[in-house]
């Protein structure tokens, strides 16, 4: 079984959590192997798109900072695709440990849903390139059908993110890292359609 839940302190919601959501509480912040997963530093590119420091973003205009709808600090990402056909998409590629069990944690609002939405489309690479993906199917049969969703959709048995709108909802998952895994590819996507802003985004080594 390729999903395992890990046993963290919890605590009920956060200042902006208007539901309440119980969640995994992180316990220590400097263990983040993302670089920059508050989404506070930018690289700015006026009149063009913004890019966050040490993210990969693709068709660059459909990602931009905002600093209206955060859930904590000053900024956060907003993603709109649009034009119909593209994608907006966050992306950072960690190293992680075969066999090791990581835990996948950001907040995330919609202010618009349509069709498909939004969902992690995450990757795992036997090295540091892109053609070293580990492919779908053997994910699949790895984790079975509702624990691959953690990595490509919306949690555990979820195709796509849960999409109540104008609150502020949380992803947290934890995931065994398959055999022969040297990166982790921790990447959101937001289709036509629809306006999603993410923040505070974890990928935390727990085994």
């Amino acid at each position: 079984m390729g999903c395992q839940t890990g046993e963290f302190e919890l605590e009920q919601g956060g200042p902006n959590d208007e539901k309440g959501t119980t969640f995994y509480k992180v316990t220590k912040e400097s263990e983040n192997l993302l670089v920059n997963g508050s989404l506070e530093k930018w690289n700015m590119f006026p009149f063009s798109y913004d890019i966050p420091t040490g993210w990969g973003i693709f068709n660059n205009a459909n990602v931009k900072r905002s600093h209206d709808v955060v859930y904590s600090g000053y900024y956060s990402a907003k993603m709109e695709a649009r034009e119909n056909g593209n994608t907006a998409k966050v992306e950072q590629v960690v190293k992680v440990v075969s066999g090791h069990i990581i835990r996948i944690r950001f907040r995330y609002r919609f202010a618009k849903w349509k069709a498909n939405g939004a969902r992690t489309y995450c990757y795992f690479r036997t090295d540091a390139t892109e053609d070293s993906n580990i492919p779908a199917d053997v994910l699949r049969e790895f984790y079975g059908k509702d624990g691959y969703y953690v990595v490509r959709g919306g949690g555990y048995g979820k195709t796509y993110l849960p999409h109540d709108l104008d609150v502020w909802q949380t992803f947290d998952e934890t995931i065994i890292v398959p055999p022969t895994t040297e990166y982790f590819v921790f990447e959101i996507n937001s289709n036509y359609g629809t306006m999603l802003y993410v923040d505070d985004c974890y990928v935390m080594d727990i085994n």
